[in-house]
């Protein structure tokens, strides 16, 4: 289902760090707009403003990709598709190209849209509105996920590990490996208002109580974003090179 055809009912409110972010409106609070497609727009103060600019600065780096995802969900069993693409093309960039100095390294991040940001989810989220069910997801084995199966490393974390290491942190396509290895994750929260809606659905809860849990339960190292679109202006604004997944 894509997002666009969403009927959103309410405002969402941003993992609230130190005290620096208020929570905005209930949903009930918001008044539906009826017929048309409708996402609330997060006002400054409502999300991590800092955080999005760290991950837009990225420690000065001069090299900077940026991945933008497609709905593609997974590459392989309990591979996202975008984390995929985010570690074949960091390898190349790494070890393919001869030396790299420290200064010249490659940054990279992700900005997840549509339905990939289920996987900025913690396992509670996808145990409690069974979202691998909902949209068929499996995980290494192959069969339907518990958790979000794109998460926890595959194995060791070590930075030293040999390239074609196929045990080591460089063919490790979780988020745990990648933000390991310095990633950063932006989240549309227009796409968290808008797949959400589907979860009420079919949940029957309502969904600004959805729409809050969502919000408020992302991954560490998964910032939410007023919209995904305007984050990829404001970052190639600042340097980055946009790789949107289409393939």
């Amino acid at each position: 289902m894509n997002r666009k055809t969403f009927f959103i009912a309410g405002a969402t409110a941003s993992a609230i760090a130190a005290g620096t972010i208020t929570e905005p409106a209930s949903a009930a609070s918001v008044p539906k707009a009826v017929g048309r497609p409708y996402a609330p727009v997060l006002l400054p103060g409502q999300y991590d403003a800092k955080a999005m600019w760290r991950a837009i600065d990225a420690n000065g780096a001069t090299r900077k990709q940026l991945f933008l995802c497609n709905p593609d969900l997974l590459a392989a069993p309990g591979v996202s598709a975008t984390f995929l693409r985010m570690v074949n093309a960091w390898n190349a960039s790494l070890f393919s190209f001869g030396p790299v100095s420290k200064e010249k390294r490659l940054a990279v991040s992700a900005v997840l849209i549509s339905q990939p940001v289920v996987f900025a989810l913690n396992d509670t989220m996808w145990k409690k509105y069974h979202i691998a069910r909902t949209l068929n997801v499996t995980d290494r084995s192959g069969t339907v996920a518990i958790g979000n199966p794109t998460r926890a490393a595959w194995g060791s974390l070590d930075l030293d590990a040999g390239p074609n290491n196929t045990a080591g942190i460089y063919h490790d396509y979780s988020s745990d490996a990648l933000l390991a290895r310095g990633a950063s994750f932006l989240v549309c929260h227009n796409a968290i208002a808008g797949i959400s809606a589907r979860f009420a659905q079919s949940t029957g809860i309502p969904h600004g109580v959805v729409l809050n849990d969502w919000s408020t339960n992302l991954l560490p190292g998964f910032n939410l974003v007023p919209a995904g679109a305007a984050y990829v202006q404001l970052a190639q604004e600042n340097g980055w090179k946009l790789y949107p997944i289409t393939d």
